[in-house]
């Protein structure tokens, strides 16, 4: 199956910082609405400054809008940039405070998970979730990868450059 890729340069902004956003990988369930007011439940797997992977139920596909309560912010609007089955990367519309970032990783050290299945379903649901957030990650990584690439090729920060994917 082909999968474009677009992408874009954007402008440098005077002093800007040339660093990149470091994902910080942790499990934290969340709530939130859809953009038609539909509430939803998400089990966050990794959250940066400009965005997120989370695993859910709910269906929605590319460009669709979401609001995610995080500890210390509220609710921050997202745009989900790629779906692939039950996970889902996101896109914040503003970047998120470091605060807001500490406090979502101090909130998933500690909170429990409420529903934890046991036994050979616990089993089968560990390898079905890992192998699809193992394939989510591997992809990341070689956006990343492209990103930096692309990055270093036109003299810019990683920062300036974003790749859209579309399936």
């Amino acid at each position: 199956m082909a999968m474009p890729i677009y992408g874009h340069f954007l402008p440098v902004a005077p002093h800007s910082e040339k660093r990149q956003n470091v994902r910080r990988k942790l499990s934290l369930r969340a709530s939130g609405v859809q953009d038609d007011g539909i509430g939803i439940e998400v089990q966050i797997h990794n959250i940066s400054g400009t965005g997120l992977l989370f695993e859910s139920d709910i269906k929605l596909a590319a460009c669709d809008r979401i609001e995610i309560e995080l500890p210390h912010a509220g609710g921050i609007t997202a745009v989900v940039i790629w779906a692939s089955g039950r996970l889902f990367g996101c896109q914040f519309e503003g970047p998120v405070s470091p605060a807001t970032l500490s406090a979502v990783e101090l909130k998933s050290a500690v909170a429990p998970n409420p529903e934890r299945p046991t036994g050979v379903a616990l089993a089968t649901a560990r390898e079905d979730a890992g192998a699809e957030a193992a394939r989510a990650e591997e992809f990341q990584d070689l956006i990343d990868r492209s990103r930096e690439q692309i990055a270093r090729a036109a003299g810019l920060g990683i920062d300036r450059v974003r790749i859209i994917v579309e399936y």
